[in-house]
């Protein structure tokens, strides 16, 4: 397994029957089928994320990547070269490393005294999608002072005069998840919390999602679900990001930040088809 990314549009058609015994035979059989572009349908509670599991509708997997194929990885993924606003890091497509089924954002040092610190930001080349359940396992940085990212932000080719980002995870060492959906433009709207850990999530890889609907947004941490918002401006399609910053606003740092990196095993997207 590897990048996966349907299209929903297409007419071609995949068995939900011949989908689900490919799966529950454990061969690949079932995972090559979803190479090709075709709609899945609803997936057996069994094969659901635990908060899918207890939500209703017609629930299918529409992206999923697992890091283990560097061709399909640079197929659904692009390495992104950009700094950013409210911090002195500079992201280069040099620090995104895969390796062992895992996605490495790497943090280090350059002589550029407005961007000292450098990171890793890669975002999806073709997938978008409204609404839907979007999810990572990740270890973040065991570094003071990094924001480590999964988020989502609205395509400017289709977002008309609402400009968004939803962040799903916004991870700092050694505890702290915030959570955002954030309305840029036309009028800038913030609904946020914060949710601190019983544990270090430096040291294991923990589960972030969020569920997108017309009408809410709801933030997961390892399936508790840690914040409830109204969703009264996402309704347009949306890319996926990874990222990695050394920033003010994710605490003060020690200056040297040589050896640490972002990591990411896994990220799954679903859909509702009853929506």
């Amino acid at each position: 397994m590897s990048s996966l990314h349907i299209d929903p549009d297409t007419e071609d058609v995949v068995s939900r029957r011949k989908f689900l015994s490919g799966l529950a035979a454990g061969t690949l059989a079932g995972a090559a089928s979803l190479a090709v572009p075709a709609p899945l349908f609803a997936l057996s509670s069994i094969d659901l994320p635990t908060p899918l599991q207890q939500t209703k509708g017609e629930w299918a997997l529409t992206f999923r990547e697992d890091f283990s194929n560097r061709r399909q990885f640079d197929k659904a993924w692009e390495r992104v070269r950009i700094g950013g606003d409210g911090h002195k890091t500079m992201r280069f497509p040099k620090n995104v490393e895969l390796a062992n089924g895992e996605l490495n954002l790497r943090l280090g040092h350059q002589s550029d005294p407005e961007r000292p610190f450098t990171g890793g930001y890669i975002r999806t080349r073709d997938f978008r999608q409204t609404y839907g359940y979007f999810e990572c396992e990740m270890r973040i940085a065991r570094e003071a002072g990094v924001n480590n990212a999964f988020w989502l932000v609205s395509d400017r080719r289709t977002e008309g005069n609402t400009h968004f980002e939803l962040d799903v995870a916004e991870v700092k060492y050694p505890n702290i998840v915030q959570v955002t959906a954030r309305r840029w433009r036309p009028q800038k709207d913030v609904l946020a919390a914060s949710y601190r850990a019983h544990v270090r999530l430096d040291d294991a890889f923990h589960r972030y999602a969020m569920l997108w609907t017309s009408n809410r947004f709801r933030f997961y941490v390892d399936d508790l679900e840690v914040f409830d918002a109204p969703n009264e401006f996402a309704h347009t399609p949306a890319l996926v990001l990874l990222s990695n910053a050394v920033a003010p606003f994710a605490g003060k740092n020690d200056g040297d930040v040589v050896g640490a990196a972002t990591a990411v095993r896994s990220v799954r997207v679903f859909r509702d088809f009853q929506q």
